[in-house]
């Protein structure tokens, strides 16, 4: 048998389908040149699209059953749109390759996390990064903005309204704003209500007294050139809404001819297109230059059951909540806070809490031997339970993961800016050092 005849005959075939190939292939890229390069683009950003699809659809799921309805919001939702990111922004691929802290790391890992989240989100200048100082210490204040300084807004809590007649206590401190206006950091002084409601009444009700109020307040502003003024006015009675409504919209007038912002601090209501308590929204943020929402305190020091200070699901709905009933995104900055609580629930059925540094809980547990806990991916916290001589001890306590779930709500809602509550609970080595590598110096 001839078995060179074969051979040849394979190979003549084999050579007619490389030729058949090549020129399939010649076809495929002159059709490419002709139609030019937004074609392939579109090719290629088209497949980049389903490849990220798919992987999260693989990593996160659907949203939905099987029988198509839907389910709750999946807690990951912030994640995934970052992973997408990965594959359809550059730029988001160099900031999630900056270095990221593991939720297991000690004490000042939250803030350098924190810090990472701040920097890639405040590339825009006009990003407001806020800290609150809570102190009438000169040294103390200069301290705080020293070893925080990706912060480019501080608000000391220096004024309080001390009586019926709208008179002021408190004093400013001038090298505390010098120090932060050599630094290019705006000032925005706090004026609180020393959370009454009755003293509130009696001032907003009284024509005189609520001038005077606003005539202390402008002094105040003028005489040492503030930048702004952060009004923190708490447990409102519903009944004096319209009341404080003028006193904000006169306020705004009379600082805005001094050139002096006004930013209104506001606690979550969290009732679906409701703001008919004493806080009306829309109305407040038209007569404002930014509102602060306070996301945390959702379980209080003296609540009767122990809870998270501030979860994502209820910071995500406490959010909408403003934006719903009329604030705009671009006024709105969120407040998180860089504290959280130790629980002491008693077998007399008493709740003791204790305020600590969220950075330092996973120290406090590995101190004392006592376990870390686990993560609950619904409330995205870390929660630990340990038992006492009294009865138990509990603690939900954030991960750097946490903090960059929160962020993610600044960036996808738009919002203004981010503020801490507050820097004395900030870990001033590790914030200081995050913010310098990461070259963190814009201004508003």
């Amino acid at each position: 048998m001839n078995r060179s005849k074969p051979s040849r005959l394979i190979a003549e075939l084999v050579a007619a389908v490389s030729l058949l190939f090549l020129l399939a292939a010649g076809c495929v890229i002159s059709m490419a040149n002709t139609v030019g390069q937004p074609f392939t683009g579109r090719m290629a950003e088209t497949e980049a699209q389903t490849l990220a699809s798919i992987e999260i659809g693989a990593l996160f799921g659907s949203g939905e059953t099987a029988g198509g309805a839907h389910v709750a919001v999946n807690p990951f939702r912030a994640v995934a749109q970052r992973l997408q990111s990965l594959f359809l922004n550059p730029s988001a691929l160099l900031r999630n390759m900056l270095p990221q802290i593991s939720p297991d790391t000690e004490s000042g890992g939250l803030q350098a996390s924190l810090l990472n989240s701040i920097a890639a989100m405040a590339e825009n200048r006009h990003t407001f990064v806020m800290g609150w100082l809570p102190s009438s210490d000169a040294e103390t204040c200069i301290r705080w903005i020293r070893d925080n300084p990706g912060v480019n807004v501080v608000s000391p809590t220096w004024f309080h309204l001390a009586d019926a007649s709208g008179n002021l206590s408190g004093h400013v401190l001038p090298t505390v704003v010098q120090y932060a206006r050599d630094h290019h950091i705006q000032v925005w002084v706090l004026v609180d209500n020393q959370f009454s409601a009755t003293l509130t009444h009696e001032v907003l009700s009284n024509p005189r007294a609520e001038a005077n109020l606003i005539d202390e307040i402008a002094y105040q502003a003028g005489t040492y050139h503030l930048d702004g003024v952060n009004l923190d006015f708490e447990n409102v009675a519903a009944a004096d809404r319209n009341l404080f409504t003028q006193f904000v919209s006169q306020l705004h007038a009379r600082l805005r001819a001094l050139g002096v912002d006004l930013s209104i601090d506001l606690t979550p209501d969290v009732v679906q297109l409701d703001d008919s308590a004493a806080f009306f929204h829309a109305a407040l943020a038209d007569e404002v230059d930014q509102v602060v929402l306070m996301a945390y305190d959702e379980h209080w020091a003296s609540d009767p059951d122990p809870g998270p200070v501030a979860d994502l699901p209820w910071v995500e709905r406490s959010v909408n909540d403003l934006l719903d009933t009329g604030v705009p995104a671009n006024k709105l900055i969120l407040g998180i806070p860089l504290y959280t609580r130790f629980w002491y629930v008693n077998t007399d059925g008493s709740v003791q809490s204790d305020a600590v540094s969220a950075g330092a809980v996973q120290t406090i547990l590995n101190q004392y031997r006592l376990p870390l806990g686990t993560w609950n991916a619904s409330l995205d916290l870390m929660v630990t339970q340990y038992p006492t001589k009294t009865g138990y001890a509990e603690v939900w306590y954030p991960t750097s993961q946490t903090y960059e779930d929160w962020l993610q709500l600044v960036s996808d809602d738009g919002l203004a800016g981010v503020a801490v509550w507050s820097l004395a609970w900030s870990d001033a080595t590790t914030w200081a050092s995050t913010v310098k590598a990461l070259r963190l110096n814009g201004s508003p």
